[in-house]
């Protein structure tokens, strides 16, 4: 039980965020009674400072995107405080020193970043040695990061040609071999099923070794091809986050499969993707398929081998000069035990977390199947003048099904939904963040992520 706050913390905060509303409301009647432009600026349509009068009975879309209008004004308060902060900023010699010492690390092979080790690490620092990989050239990689959940990797890889093949990026041909040592210490368990419960959040601490071997294969245009063989060892055990139990501590033996085991897999698997259309200004469009399976061969007493296969597709439709678009995109993943066995908890698929249910924690729903759906409306709130930033409203729509056998247990009544709205703010093609408020059956939640790629 949370405790109620105290009327006297009521009367504190009040007046400050009266006060704010206020400032807000009385910006934003100042900028839709204008005759003119705010501050000057010429009529753009792309502008953050134009707010689209319209019939609301005549045109859908104004009723739709009319919260949007409605916090450009404040947004661009923010933005013009941002830009005056890049420009005091870029007069002091500190960030020129950042940028000049940078140069000189890459200079010398060294990467440094911030990024994160996977879903639900959190973001730390990272630092790799090496060239970028090259098209028809030899190439070598050693990363190490830690965030600030004190996760950990360690990874050592070589290759040869393209480090990623991608649809549309024309024929290319790579392969690589890579070793990874993993260390997560506070990921978080509630059982295993669509019926799990909220309150039975524990934790538990998961170290890995991957070996991998990739051929990649991408054609001109539409196609990529990979192929890939790798061998991984596993040991969960108790988790170090002292605000949860353990696993071990919650449910009983025969609802943690193949906990507190060292696991051992070797594992071949392959995937194919199509791809038409690309990301144009900041809004995704086209549309793109990919199908992938993999065999996975237990090496090990009471462990299960089983397959996977995976399924998902999207179509995006752009229109109003790319201003909008409508994203549909769904994912299917079933898993099939072969013979006697346990298949450990940690690699049954799963749903929750920013990139499947956003008002779940990662993770938050585990079985052998898999079904998800999502509708997205984005609105481009403003770009650039010089095509290098944006910022890019949405709405969104999700549906997912976690299953034993999502053929016979697939029904509308069971499917978990979240609802939501997003702003997400780009630096440059390929590097932004992205500030979602979603709600599902267990409240609402706030998530503030990284993106990266375009």
């Amino acid at each position: 039980m949370h405790a109620a706050p105290s009327p006297s913390a009521h009367r504190g905060v009040s007046p400050l965020l009266t006060r704010a509303l206020r400032l807000c409301f009385s910006l934003t009647l100042l900028v839709i009674a204008s005759p003119v432009p705010a501050l000057g600026q010429s009529s753009n349509p792309d502008s953050i400072v134009v707010i689209e009068r319209g019939e609301p009975g005549v045109n859908g879309w104004d009723v739709l995107e009319f919260p949007f209008q409605v916090l450009t004004a404040p947004l661009y308060l923010v933005w013009l405080g941002g830009e005056w902060a890049a420009a005091a900023a870029s007069d002091t010699r500190v960030p020129q020193k950042i940028a000049f010492y940078n140069r000189q690390l890459n200079r010398l092979g060294i990467y440094p970043a911030f990024a994160s080790l996977g879903a639900g690490s959190g973001t730390g620092a990272a630092v790799r040695l090496g060239p970028p990989s090259s098209e028809g050239k030899l190439w070598g990689h050693l990363a190490a990061g830690a965030t600030v959940k004190l996760y950990w990797q360690l990874t050592a890889r070589v290759g040869y040609g393209v480090e990623a093949a991608e649809p549309g990026r024309g024929m290319a041909l790579g392969f690589q071999a890579s070793g990874s040592l993993q260390h997560r210490d506070r990921d978080e368990y509630w059982g295993i099923g669509p019926d799990s419960d909220e309150d039975d959040r524990s934790n538990y601490a998961l170290d890995r070794t991957i070996v991998t071997g990739e051929l990649m294969l991408g054609m001109v245009r539409y196609v990529a091809l990979r192929a890939h063989i790798d061998w991984s060892e596993a040991e969960s055990g108790a988790g170090n986050n002292p605000r949860l139990p353990s696993v071990d501590s919650i449910f009983p033996a025969a609802e943690i499969l193949r906990f507190g085991d060292s696991d051992r897999y070797l594992s071949f698997g392959a995937s194919a993707e199509w791809r038409n259309g690309y990301s144009q200004a900041f809004v995704p469009g086209g549309s793109w398929v990919r199908l992938a399976a993999r065999w996975n061969d237990g090496r090990g007493a009471g462990l299960a081998d089983f397959s996977e296969l995976m399924a998902s597709a999207g179509l995006h439709l752009r229109f109003d000069h790319d201003r909008r678009c409508l994203s549909f995109v769904g994912a299917l993943q079933t898993t099939r035990q072969q013979g006697d066995g346990e298949i450990p908890f940690y690699r049954l698929p799963a749903l929750g977390g920013t990139s499947t249910l956003p008002a779940y924690p990662t993770a938050r729903f585990r079985d052998r199947d898999t079904a998800l759906a999502k509708i997205e409306y984005l609105y481009r709130i403003w770009l650039a003048p010089t095509n290098e930033s944006a910022l890019i409203a949405s709405f969104f729509v999700v549906g997912g099904q976690v299953a034993h056998d999502i053929s016979d247990e697939l029904s509308l009544s069971r499917i978990r939904e979240n609802y939501g709205v997003a702003l997400s703010a780009y630096a440059g093609p390929t590097t932004g963040a992205r500030l979602e408020l979603a709600g599902g059956d267990e409240g609402l939640r706030v998530n503030f992520v990284f993106l990266v790629g375009s």
